[in-house]
């Protein structure tokens, strides 16, 4: 596996996995969303992303996926400081200004941080 990709094992994308770090992982906010964290039984960190968003903003799919793409670009470029076996989630709350990537990487830096699965390499 190379360092910088991000297969297909390394993502929660059914509902019900996802659903299962929502009810069982620990909870920490940050200042554009959650993130939660449960251990797993892989050697392998998993990611699921979800984008919630207000019901007045209907039909932003470009913002939404937009956010999902920063998200998962702080993710394979810093995968190998983040602590192995867990699955994470990011819950990204969307408001009316778009996201920039810096803004991602340091709220998403600072909530692996706050939940101490940062190590450096």
């Amino acid at each position: 596996m190379k360092i910088f990709s991000f297969s297909r094992d390394e993502k929660l994308k059914k509902y019900n996995q996802i659903k299962l770090v929502f009810t069982n992982g620990k909870k920490h906010c940050g200042a554009f969303g959650n993130f939660y964290m449960r251990t797993n039984d892989t050697s392998i960190t998993r990611l699921g992303i979800v984008v919630r968003l207000p019901k007045a903003f209907k039909g932003r799919a470009v913002q939404r996926n937009r956010v999902k793409r920063l998200v998962r670009e702080f993710y394979r470029l810093n995968k190998h400081n983040i602590v192995k076996g867990i699955d994470l989630v990011f819950e990204v709350f969307l408001s009316s200004s778009m996201y920039k990537y810096n803004d991602v990487e340091i709220n998403a830096f600072n909530l692996c941080k706050k939940a101490r699965i940062w190590r450096q390499a």
